[in-house]
């Protein structure tokens, strides 16, 4: 019997050793982020790159335009934190008291796409671009950025009121690209970076910068989010080298 009672002290201490040797899980928090669509590619670089060097915090993304992420903040989502692509929209944010710590992290340039097997030929004006065009894709310049450059480009050059017939809006500027990848429209505005994306369509313009507002990128904290923490040090990688290696990758500018 003492044998026994020998044995199994000693099972017990060995299982109490072993238990004392197992690592513990690492507790993570997940932040949701809402994300300007024209972001997507980018993200999903981004995403394991954070976090592999911040193991107890997981992103959970949303796409959309920024015009849809500012009213969601509004109306009380469940956001943590936005990446938009206007000012404007995260100017609104910061006045309602709804965000904090706006910072910008990279700019874009604006530009005008066709069809890859359009036969427009080389060398024409924009002006002559769009007088070609039957149909021109913009984001609904209400609630997309991009939308609203190309608005904002089309009165600077007094074509406004002579195109606006043709124009056919979207939800988002991704959805701009799908149209003119599909021969939906003949043209669109989206960004550079979206074009280079895509094999179906060809840049025939590039937009100058002095005829619309600046293009660039914004982080901001929502203000009500429970996990500040979290989020704050993911919007600060945005601006840390290894993101914005990944921004320059798929074509984006350096923040100011």
């Amino acid at each position: 019997m003492k044998k026994i009672a020998l044995l199994i002290s000693c099972l017990f201490l060995l299982l109490m050793g072993a238990c004392a040797n197992t690592p513990e899980k690492t507790k993570t928090t997940t932040i949701h982020i809402s994300a300007a669509a024209s972001l997507k590619d980018t993200m999903d670089d981004v995403k394991p790159l954070f976090e592999k060097a911040y193991p107890s915090i997981k992103l959970s993304f949303d796409f959309g335009g920024s015009g849809q992420i500012r009213e969601r903040v509004e109306s009380g989502a469940p956001i943590d934190g936005v990446l938009l692509a206007s000012k404007k929209d995260a100017d609104t944010l910061s006045k309602q008291k709804l965000a904090e710590n706006t910072k910008e992290f990279a700019g874009n340039d604006l530009v005008l796409i066709e069809p890859k097997n359009a036969n427009q030929k080389d060398g024409l004006s924009l002006e002559q671009l769009l007088d070609n065009a039957d149909k021109i894709a913009i984001g609904d310049p209400e609630s997309v950025p991009a939308g609203a450059y190309a608005k904002q480009t089309l009165k600077n050059l007094n074509l406004y009121n002579s195109e606006k017939a043709k124009l056919v809006l979207a939800t988002d500027v991704r959805q701009v690209l799908s149209y003119v990848e599909a021969g939906n429209a003949d043209a669109g505005f989206v960004y550079q970076t979206d074009a280079i994306l895509s094999k179906k369509v060809q840049v025939k313009a590039k937009i100058d910068a002095r005829l619309h507002d600046p293009i660039a990128y914004y982080s901001a904290q929502v203000t009500d989010s429970e996990k500040k923490e979290p989020t704050t040090t993911f919007l600060d990688f945005m601006n840390k080298s290894e993101a914005q290696k990944i921004l320059e990758k798929y074509g984006f500018k350096a923040a100011d």
